[in-house]
């Protein structure tokens, strides 16, 4: 009877055990798919922010083809600079001399549209922060694949010639342009993955 006992106890425990590694090689298994989905999410975002970036640039020597230069940010950043971007290249908004901001025209005197929207993320300002895009209002600006704004600049502080665009990249980081970068012997680590590599500043 005790051997019997014996037995059955025995068995309960190499169940246990048997269950323990099932769990152990789930756990293993999940966390490779896991990481291997995140890898390639992050190579498909770098692709499209590359992308992304492309059309930007064309949009704006276009941009530049027609109205003679590029959209000026004066001292706006983050947000409100890919505002500009978005608007300008978009043709909702014109810039006003008289008061050194970007002014919405009314419908019938929107100009040509140099921004395939389709190919670009868009998000909504508000009061509580982003909201998805929609069409029936014009607060959008532009964002990476990260949801963040890309920087645009123009004039550029640092007094190199053309604008400044970029994305900060996966890590989404990295300080506000400045003059200061331009003096700086190498790239800061939190640049090092930015879209494209050469920004912000000459390395």
């Amino acid at each position: 009877m005790n051997s019997l006992v014996k037995y059955k106890n025995s068995k309960s425990a190499f169940t246990l055990v048997e269950l323990m590694v099932v769990i152990v090689v789930i756990g293993i298994v999940g966390g490779i798919i896991f990481s291997g989905a995140g890898y390639l999410f992050e190579k498909q975002a770098i692709k499209q922010a590359k992308v992304e970036v492309e059309v930007l640039k064309i949009a704006l020597d276009e941009f530049k083809r027609e109205y003679g230069d590029f959209p000026e940010t004066f001292d706006n950043e983050g947000e409100m600079a890919s505002f500009i971007l978005f608007h300008s290249l978009y043709g909702t908004h014109q810039l006003s001399l008289d008061t050194e901001t970007w002014e919405r025209v009314e419908v019938s005197e929107f100009r040509k549209n140099l921004l395939p929207v389709d190919k670009m993320t868009l998000e909504t300002l508000s009061d509580d922060g982003s909201e998805k895009f929609n069409f029936s209002e014009f607060d959008h600006f532009l964002v990476d694949p990260w949801g963040e704004p890309f920087i645009y600049q123009f004039p550029r502080q640092d007094g190199h010639r053309g604008f400044l665009l970029y994305s900060k990249g996966p890590d989404q980081k990295g300080d506000p342009f400045n003059e200061s970068l331009d003096s700086l012997p190498e790239k800061r680590l939190e640049d090092r993955d930015n879209i494209p590599s050469s920004e912000p500043g000459n390395w």
